[in-house]
């Protein structure tokens, strides 16, 4: 069976590919499952050493003394053969520090003993199909070049790494970039809109903005622009900040696995944590729907808040979106230059001050939004007959209320979230989380047991039964240690 293979891409030269991919490799070994560490650097990993492994070096033969006899030569050059100077790598795995791991050399940097040439990652993907192995994680390096993003592209499961210095947060950007661009690429089949794509991302430098590109391709190809939008929408970028401590450093002095030195450090405690992520993500992946239903470059979107955010909402949002694009911070390197940053934070007041100011935010509103939440919450209730609605549950004075049972009640009330919206002013996004007890997604619990507490009223329910309950659960959930990492 063909492994499942787990690409690791660097944004820049140092973010730790190697560190990392050894040590994810050694993880998923020791839960028994058999890895294939799969050096795959062009410009020459260090994975061997990174799994301590021993590095590749010709022997050393002491120099024949001057005065040497035709004997000494002779015997030194029967020492000196072919197969024992030759330290290019096998073709075949060979074995890795622990059972159920193995390390193979792609042949990309260097070619394979008894080889004249250099592999493809191409040639390395037929060869990893064939192999029986249950994960293949492979260690790209920081070369990004179109091949190896495209192979990053096709694995089941892709991580990027940087570092939290500016130099590589501006790398992560150009692979965002060169991502989308290979994508977008691949997802156009019409020959006349693929010539057109190639112009435009050779005309915007090979890595424009998504945004932008998608902007300027509408001009002229609007389904091609809307296909642009989409391909937006479904991209998934995961990546890793990366940043060393002592025992990373201890461990490759002593070239010794981290995981194996110091399995109880932070370091080997966060790949352990993101191993299990890549699992979960696995088995249920997330919700592609948006999370903010407002209207684009609207001043919600720029606060990134709802419709019916309140006062309290809009101060913490202006707070952190001024914290996020202060000219200090490092996510803005290679994003912005000096003008644009200023242009963003003009963006922010504004729509701050608009926002805060209710004879400004009505109208706004009112012109942006393009339909009254009440006519739809009136539409909703027309297409559900009293007839059809289910029957009411049976609550008691000791029933414990989880979102479950909040959204039967609703619903055998014949009423929808976006009355419940509107007569709570609680936005939409939170009542669903609250209803789908996806606690993660909810704000502290000082503002979950309001909107709690405003559901209950318009449910006519008891307040303080149902937000003493649905808080337990919320707090109980938020407790355990997997949510608060």
């Amino acid at each position: 069976m063909a492994p499942t293979t787990i690409a690791i891409l660097g944004a820049k030269g140092g973010v730790g590919t190697s560190l990392f991919s050894a040590n994810l490799a050694i993880y998923l070994a020791t839960i028994g499952k058999r890895v294939l560490a799969v050096d795959a650097d062009p410009s020459g990993s260090d994975l061997h050493a990174m799994l301590g492994i021993g590095p590749r070096v010709a022997p050393y033969a002491a120099p024949t003394p001057a005065f040497g006899t035709e004997g000494t030569l002779a015997s030194l050059a029967r020492a000196l053969d072919h197969e024992s100077v030759n330290t290019l790598p096998l073709r075949e795995p060979v074995d890795g520090p622990i059972p159920n791991l193995q390390l193979m050399d792609g042949g990309l940097s260097e070619p394979h003993r008894g080889s004249a040439r250099r592999s493809s990652l191409r040639e390395l993907q037929g060869r990893l199909a064939k192999l029986d192995a249950d994960f293949a994680v492979v260690d790209l390096g920081s070369a990004a070049t179109d091949a190896a993003i495209r192979f990053w592209c096709g694995a089941t499961h892709r991580l990027a790494l940087t570092m939290p210095e500016p130099n590589a947060v501006s790398g992560l950007y150009r692979l965002v970039r060169k991502t989308f661009a290979a994508m977008a690429l691949d997802q156009v089949s019409d020959e006349r809109q693929q010539s057109a794509l190639h112009a435009s991302f050779t005309r915007a430098g090979q890595t424009p903005a998504p945004s932008d590109i998608a902007a300027i391709v509408q001009r002229e190809w609007p389904e091609l622009g809307r296909a642009l939008q989409d391909c937006m929408s479904n991209l998934e970028f995961p990546f890793i900040v990366n940043h060393a401590d002592d025992a990373v450093r201890t461990c490759s002095r002593k070239r010794r696995p981290l995981l194996l030195e110091s399995p109880g450090s932070r370091a080997s405690r966060n790949i352990e944590k993101i191993a299990r992520r890549l699992f979960a993500a696995q088995d249920g992946r997330r919700d592609r729907s948006p999370w903010r239903e407002v209207p684009p470059s609207s001043h919600h979107d720029v606060l990134e808040v709802e419709r019916g955010a309140t006062d309290e909402e809009i101060r913490r949002a202006y707070k952190r979106m001024c914290a996020v694009f202060d000219p200090e911070n490092l996510v803005t390197f290679g994003l912005f230059n000096e003008d644009g940053l200023e242009v963003a934070r003009a963006r922010i007041d504004e729509a701050y001050d608009v926002l805060l100011d209710p004879a400004r935010r009505r109208p706004y509103e009112i012109s942006v939004f393009p339909e009254a939440p009440q006519t739809t919450a009136k539409a909703e209730q027309e297409q559900v007959p009293p007839a059809e609605l289910p029957p009411a549950p049976s609550i008691t004075p000791d029933t414990e209320f989880g979102g479950a049972l909040l959204r039967a009640v609703r619903e055998s009330q014949g009423t929808s979230l976006d009355q419940i919206s509107e007569r709570t002013k609680v936005g939409l996004n939170y009542l669903r989380c609250i209803e789908e007890d996806e606690f993660e997604k909810l704000p502290a619990a000082v503002y979950v047991r309001g909107f709690v507490t405003e559901i209950a009223k318009c449910l006519r329910l008891d307040p303080e039964q149902v937000s003493q309950s649905y808080l337990r659960r919320y707090k109980a959930r938020m407790e355990e240690p997997g949510e608060s990492a």
